[in-house]
């Protein structure tokens, strides 16, 4: 055949015989395509049809690779192939017959995870099979893998070290794990705002009562004042702060047409306890009061919050007031709730120097993009960024005397204690509500007896100071408090615009009011560890857990408040741990995958916590996050400086639509198209939008008149669905926009109304315009003036869309005039005309 002949220089000539009598097949062979392009140039000058023109070889592919080609070109043609001399005598091929269309390669099943190594680096299938038979201290594997004799001398000598390299690789992947997981606060200086930062509008400051003279207020007032913006100050009770009566006395003050360029609230600098809920700081009260006041009022103003020493933002910071802290956790919360509305946080020093209310004033601009600063000797913005691995131990900690663990008999409570018992804690104190009558607490005791442990389980509400009081006092001498594990809490999952006093209350209580008294009770005792169990959502916040966030932020500035006074803390913001607390079922697992946060292991999340305990931890951040996914949710609203240092660096994304052009180019298209061709074409781009983000490789998977929620979109896809399409066509797309119009086609048309028929006013909008009209109309809502007034009004407009003779009804309008007072006559010019 070919192959004894393919390396020879021939003749160029059509090839062997086909079963396509009407098409040409031109075969080249050679070492390279020489005659093959010129011969394509000809045929296609002389109009020629296209022909099949092929090479057996290239300089492009291997030898066999080239051939093999070309026969399957031949082939695929109609061209008869011998396939014989193909593949070898014995034994013989068996031909079977192949589907007429192509293949598709879409595939529908996930590929295998690769997961770094902790190091960012890929594993070695090679080296992963070597350390994988030291771990089984498998023998026959080893001498496989290292392609040794059984009993050859290398093997005898490795045998004894097989244990000692075995724990020593579990001791080395578990320490990578570790150290991937971890991540720290960090602040980044920033540079300083124009010289003359310019403030435009009218801006309310809040100033709670009784601190007027507060150096804070004196700086911001400065801020406003020196920088061009309008101020209205209002004093705040904020004891007797509520939504409903701070949003009149709010619109009273600016009044109710006007509404101001931004809200600055120093109400954060309240630090006394709520009278009727002692949990709550009167400053967290009001500023919640208030992020729900601005929400009922509508108004598009940012909402600043200012603190004082609340986060420790450089290494001389002692941290004085760590339950203003508070106000960063749930400001958090609130840029992710009400993205639009919050502005940001600004923490001052405690000593305030002359440049700061420029400062202020130049983070007050609309524009920048910072929304979580501390103003000391420098700017400084919040970053989250990977914890750096570190070898150096001094000793590592080891639980005496008696541990005390709130929160005990519950699922964190249960893994902390194991832990303990399996690291010769001599005697652990295990307090909760309920005490021994909590489910499951006599097997958790019999456990943990039998790991050698004394074990004295109370009940005990650890908010409760004169109770946790008398519970430390009745701890033994002869097994003294050496330390405290604070992991009592309760889950939140409510909205900021439901949550109340009393909402807040209950969850600060276990938390954070119970963490103060632990830090107030045990600053006599002789402790080598205060353990403060914190959460992600006070490292980046979290939707529906605006309390909940606020309570575990204070942990973390409380445990830096403890070390600034020589005392020992640690506080860990935890992810979710895979079978405890709130991910503890499979819906919550799932939920947690799908937005990037894997929960943890708990037997990596005890062996972290002994980490942190061993390098002496102050505050730390324990999470397994997908930084591939987790950004997209958490960003898809807001972006957040928070996490630049952490994102993946963007690649091409050729669905991923981002400039004017896209706009400008879809406009014109719906410009020179007809209404047909404009529904077709929005529903292209919607398909095409909504195959992208799902994942499909084409449109055919988004049936025009099939629903989003079929589809796969969910709550989280629906919000990135809807900033494409903001971002494509130029209009503000609400959130629920595929559930208002729930399939492709409806969409279509809803997107064609707005951006076709904007001023073009359509019948079915007009008509949901008079229904909606109507629906909150009631003639009984207004005197018999105001009504011949509308009914006058309504008989012009009847008059005008009917075609019907205008001076007829204009007549009948002048006769209601007529009979008008002369009150009615100037309303009706107001409403008309509009007031001077």
């Amino acid at each position: 055949y070919w192959a004894q002949h393919i390396r020879q220089p021939v003749h160029f000539h059509p090839a062997i015989t086909h079963t396509a009598p009407h098409t040409h097949t031109y075969l080249e062979l050679g070492p390279a395509p020489t005659l093959t392009t010129a011969t394509q140039h000809t045929l296609h000058h002389h109009n020629h049809p296209t022909p099949l023109l092929t090479t057996t070889l290239t300089h492009k592919q291997p030898d066999t690779q080239a051939f093999a080609n070309a026969l399957a070109r031949l082939h695929t043609t109609g061209n008869t192939v011998d396939w014989t001399p193909w593949y070898p005598a014995t034994p013989t091929p068996r031909t079977i017959e192949l589907p007429t269309y192509a293949f598709q390669h879409q595939r529908f099943w996930l590929a295998p995870p690769t997961r770094p190594n902790g190091r960012g680096e890929q594993h070695d299938p090679a080296e992963a099979q070597l350390w994988g038979a030291i771990e089984a201290q498998d023998v026959d594997a080893l001498t496989s893998t290292l392609r040794l004799e059984k009993n050859s001398p290398g093997i005898d000598a490795l045998l004894p070290a097989l244990p000692l390299l075995s724990a020593w690789r579990r001791r080395h992947r578990e320490h990578a794990i570790i150290d991937s997981w971890r991540y720290r606060v960090a602040w980044e200086p920033l540079p300083d705002a124009v010289a003359t930062p310019a403030l435009t509008g009218t801006w309310l400051l809040l100033v709670p009562s009784g601190l007027a003279g507060h150096p804070v207020v004196q700086a911001a007032a400065q801020a406003l004042d020196a920088h061009g913006a309008g101020r209205e100050t209002l004093t705040i009770d904020t004891a007797a702060a509520h939504r409903e009566a701070l949003a009149q006395q709010l619109a009273g003050l600016i009044g109710v047409r006007t509404a101001p360029a931004g809200v600055l609230s120093l109400l954060a600098l309240d630090e006394g306890h709520h009278p009727d809920h002692p949990a709550v700081p009167l400053g967290l009260a009001a500023t919640t009061a208030l992020v729900q006041a601005l929400d009922e009022l509508g108004w598009p103003a940012a909402l600043w919050c200012l603190t004082q020493g609340a986060v420790a933002a450089a290494s001389t910071d002692v941290l004085p007031h760590p339950h203003q802290a508070q106000i960063w956790g749930f400001g958090r919360v609130a840029a992710l709730e009400y993205p639009r509305l919050w502005g940001g946080l600004i923490d001052l020093p405690d000593t305030i120097d002359a440049r700061a209310p420029g400062r202020i004033a130049g983070l007050l601009v609309p524009g920048q993009p910072e929304d979580q600063v501390a103003i000391r000797s420098a700017v400084l913005g919040r970053r989250l960024e990977h914890a750096p691995a570190t070898d150096a131990l001094t000793a590592p900690w080891q639980p005496s005397g008696t541990t005390l663990i709130t929160g005990g008999t519950g699922g964190l409570g249960a893994h902390i204690a194991r832990w303990l018992a399996r690291n010769g804690a001599p005697h652990l104190h295990l307090t909760s509500r309920t005490g021994p009558d909590a489910p499951g607490a006599d097997q958790l005791t019999q456990e943990l007896t039998d790991l050698g442990t004394t074990v004295t389980i109370t009940a005990c509400d650890v908010s409760n100071r004169d109770a946790l009081h008398r519970l430390i006092e009745a701890i033994p001498t002869d097994r003294p408090l050496t330390a405290v594990i604070h992991a009592a809490g309760i889950a939140e999952n409510t909205p900021l615009s439901e949550i109340d006093l009393p909402h807040i209350n209950e969850v600060l209580q276990p938390k954070a009011l119970a963490a103060a008294h632990l830090h107030e009770l045990t600053k006599a005792h002789d402790l080598s560890a205060f353990v403060l169990f914190s959460s992600g959502a006070a490292s980046w916040g979290g939707s529906r857990q605006a309390a909940y966030a606020a309570a575990n932020t204070y942990l973390d500035a409380l445990a830096q408040h403890r070390r600034a006074q020589g005392l020992p803390a640690t506080s860990i913001a935890w992810a979710p741990w895979s079978d405890a607390g709130m991910a503890a079922d499979v819906a919550a697992v799932d939920y947690y995958n799908r937005r990037g946060m894997n929960p943890l292991a708990p037997d990596l999340a005890v062996a972290s916590l002994q980490h942190s305990l061993d390098h002496d931890d102050i505050t730390v951040t324990v999470a397994d996050i997908d930084w591939q996914k987790f950004p997209t949710s958490f960003t898809a609203q807001r972006p957040s400086p928070l996490l630049t240092r952490l994102m993946p660096a963007p690649a091409p994304d050729a669905d991923a639509p981002d400039s004017t052009s896209a706009v400008s180019s879809l406009q014109q298209q719906l410009a020179a198209s007809t209404p047909a061709q404009q529904h077709q074409l929005l529903l292209h781009h919607l398909r095409t939008h909504a195959a992208a983000i799902l994942g499909h490789p084409s449109t055919d998977a988004i049936p025009p008149a099939q629903p989003f929620q079929e589809l796969g979109f969910d709550s989280l896809t629906a919000v990135e669905f809807g900033n494409r399409l903001t971002t494509t066509t130029g209009i503000d797309l609400p959130p629920t926009l595929i559930f208002d119009h729930p399939t492709p086609n409806q969409l279509a048309d809803f997107l064609r109304e707005r951006l076709v028929d904007a001023g073009v006013a359509s019948e079915g909008r007009l008509l949901s315009d008079l229904d909606t009209w109507d629906s909150v109309s009631e003639p009984s809502a207004v005197d018999e003036a105001a009504r011949r007034r509308i009914t006058g009004r309504l008989r012009l407009l009847l008059a005008k869309w009917s075609g019907a003779d205008h001076e007829t009804d204009r007549s009948t309008a002048h006769g209601e005039l007529e009979t008008a007072t002369a009150e009615d006559i100037f309303d009706l010019i107001s409403d008309e005309f509009g007031k001077s």
